[in-house]
């Protein structure tokens, strides 16, 4: 129990801290002024952590973005890592999170379906 709960609080504040390097510290431009940290998940013996992002755009904005970021992702480490005090520092890895746009497709489809159903 305790140390589901350290691990859930250590990944609480690395998103925090990993969406503040990003929006506060990072002037590259193919990063857009919004990007939203979603999920984080760190492997059990803190080696690697992958962030997943929400970027809005089209395909290549967000393509662009996660070079970037990944590119930066040594830079995050060293800024974050002094921020917080843990033993071992995971390296950062970003990836795409697709589930706001899997669910804002599922929304589309669920509005066809809506009209459809009153037209009949």
């Amino acid at each position: 129990m305790t140390a589901t709960w350290y691990s859930d609080r250590i990944k609480e504040e690395l998103s925090r801290k990993i969406a503040w390097v990003i929006a506060q510290k990072l002037r590259d431009p193919r990063i857009p002024p919004v990007v939203t940290v979603t999920d984080l998940t760190v492997a059990p013996d803190m080696s690697n952590a992958t962030v997943y992002v929400s970027v809005f755009g089209e395909e290549k904005t967000v393509k662009g973005a996660l070079i970037a970021l990944n590119r930066a992702a040594p830079f995050i480490q060293k800024v974050v890592s002094h921020s917080l005090s843990v033993r071992r520092f995971p390296k950062l890895h970003f990836r795409a999170d697709s589930s706001l746009a899997h669910g804002q497709r599922i929304n589309e489809l669920l509005e066809e379906v809506k009209d459809d159903l009153e037209q009949a």
